[in-house]
């Protein structure tokens, strides 16, 4: 089965580490933009797939109306096959869920909440430009789960300008006092052209040397494992059945279409993108095409791609998979590789595979960046 993402790309303010296709300041878009939405959906060729997981991401979702939340998954399940326990994600900041609106949220079928909160402390929260506060982090996740929610998820950063080690403890202990059974858990990435990146770069902020910020990743990873959660990803934390399903998707070469602007997809051979402009995909969705890119993948670029994203996932790359998908053997592809990585210690070989070590954790970029030929 395939997952099926949706992007909202509307949010009340932009956040100033952020580089995601996301807008501040033009709700107003967000009727129309819903109904371009609902008419891709119901022209889309690929009609009649079985689908596992949804996923809302944003940009933020939950500034969208309870009707028009239920209008675009009434959209996709005319036109969907959507399995009776399909995993139904839509992202959410703070501010944006209330009570009520969470409360109609799960009666509409949503069935899991990934909820941004990055920290818990004002002046980090400031750093960032997050306009919620502390205590409306904490009042969303309990009044999710007040509302039903049995299946919650939260977003937190480390790295953060002005942040110490006990800083990030500290978010981590407020953390893991709440109903969470998952947690995404990021270093800061300065991405150029965010007004952070400006910042940073203009020595106007400072970040955390590296040595604290590897610190705490240490403080993230014991923590987690402390109560009980598997780290099956590299930023990603579970209890025991509650991994996101649509993500590992990603992560295991599985087929996702995705709708919305900027929306990515893969059907196991292409990868393609759709505009982002809002304006145009307003007049164009349904009518036209809104792709902006279409690459097909050779054989080369596809087994990169399945290395680096197998590595991103604690159970690592499964050569029994590997050759299934490709017909020929890892170790004539990637055995150089991998021999090399593992005698920098990055990579541990384990029955039937491979997997990054604790160091390789820490170097991720690098170790992936070794498979591309």
């Amino acid at each position: 089965m395939i997952g099926l993402y949706i992007h909202i790309p509307f949010c009340r303010h932009k956040c100033r580490y952020c580089d995601f296709p996301s807008y501040g300041g033009v709700e107003s878009y967000i009727p129309a933009y819903t109904e371009a939405l609902c008419r891709e959906i119901s022209t889309s060729p690929r009609e009649g797939l079985a689908v596992d997981t949804i996923y809302f991401g944003g940009g933020t979702p939950s500034l969208l109306k309870i009707p028009q939340i239920a209008s675009i998954l009434q959209a996709v399940t005319q036109h969907f096959a959507v399995d009776s326990h399909a995993e139904i994600t839509l992202e959410g900041n703070p501010d944006s869920l209330g009570r009520e609106y969470l409360k109609s949220l799960h009666e509409l079928g949503i069935n899991r909440l990934s909820i941004g909160v990055q920290s818990f402390q004002p002046q980090l929260l400031r750093s960032l430009g997050r306009i919620h506060s502390s205590r409306q982090a904490v009042e969303a996740v309990e009044n999710a789960a007040w509302a039903g929610f049995d299946n919650l998820s939260a977003d937190l950063m480390y790295g953060l300008p002005g942040q110490t080690v006990q800083m990030a403890a500290d978010d981590l202990s407020q953390l893991l006092r709440l109903p969470l059974c998952h947690a995404s858990v990021y270093s800061l990435i300065l991405e150029p052209g965010t007004c952070l990146y400006h910042d940073v770069t203009a020595g106007m902020v400072s970040l955390p040397p590296d040595d604290q910020v590897e610190k705490m990743a240490s403080v993230v990873h014991q923590v987690f494992k402390r109560y009980g959660f598997d780290h099956y990803e590299i930023s990603s934390y579970a209890r025991p059945g509650r991994r996101s399903r649509h993500n590992v998707k990603y992560w295991t070469y599985v087929p996702y279409l995705g709708f919305g602007v900027s929306a990515h997809s893969f059907d196991g051979h292409v990868r393609s993108a759709h505009i982002s402009n809002i304006p145009q995909y307003i007049r164009y969705a349904g009518r036209q095409s809104v792709l902006a890119e279409s690459v097909v993948i050779d054989v080369n670029r596809a087994q990169e791609d399945y290395c680096f994203l197998a590595l991103r996932m604690r159970d690592g790359i499964e050569y029994d998979d590997f050759a299934r998908r490709f017909g020929v053997p890892m170790e004539s592809v990637f055995g150089k590789v991998v021999d090399k990585l593992v005698k920098q210690g990055l990579l541990e070989r384990k029955e039937g595979g491979c997997r990054l070590t604790s160091l390789g954790l820490a170097y991720g970029n690098y170790v992936f960046s070794q498979f591309i030929r």
